[in-house]
């Protein structure tokens, strides 16, 4: 299902940023690794989960912003805890959905998610959204060296992925909105 834009962006209010940066700061990182069936790496980053209502309401209220000014036009009302995300160099994210295969046990499914970039100050890390299919000569976006603080929305069920970082760290903020499935 596809009408509305492709994607929404949008600069991340600073103070925003700084409250969930102020709260990670002290936080051990988890590594994530996520490995397809045939052993190789699709995921490879350090997270931080974030489930503080009073950091995440901030990011509903922009994804509901989203929603209406991409005439998405979802019904969302719920927002997962957030990850805050660092690739050093060889880490990644192999194309993925965001939508899983069934919904949650009170049936709500993930409608948009977003990917706010921390910084810029690192080599490769590309994040590339798919707009078309694999045969079609422009198969996807590739955002590069974005501003601190801007923020990509867009529907759950594109497929995107993180490039190799290939020097520095990449320091990202990801979140998914939920509404009840869709009928």
């Amino acid at each position: 299902m596809r009408y509305g834009e492709w994607f929404k962006m949008y600069e991340v209010p600073a103070n925003l940023i700084a409250a969930v940066e102020e709260f990670v700061r002290p936080i051990a990182r988890e590594a994530a690794l996520v490995e397809d069936p045939g052993g190789n790496t699709r995921r490879k980053s350090h997270v931080v989960w974030i489930k503080e209502a009073n950091l995440l309401a901030p990011f509903l209220g922009l994804a509901r912003v989203a929603n209406r000014e991409a005439e998405w036009e979802f019904e969302i009302d719920t927002l997962e805890p957030m990850q805050y995300t660092e690739y050093y160099a060889g880490d990644e994210y192999g194309w993925h959905t965001d939508q899983a295969r069934t919904p949650y046990p009170d049936m709500r499914v993930r409608k948009l998610s977003f990917s706010i970039f921390l910084n810029n100050d690192f080599e490769g890390g590309e994040f590339d959204l798919e707009i078309s299919g694999p045969n079609l000569e422009l198969r996807y976006v590739s955002f590069t060296k974005l501003a601190p603080n801007s923020a990509v929305f867009f529907q759950s069920d594109m497929w995107h992925r993180v490039r190799p970082v290939t020097s520095g760290m990449r320091r990202s903020l990801v979140g998914w909105v939920l509404g009840k499935r869709f009928r």
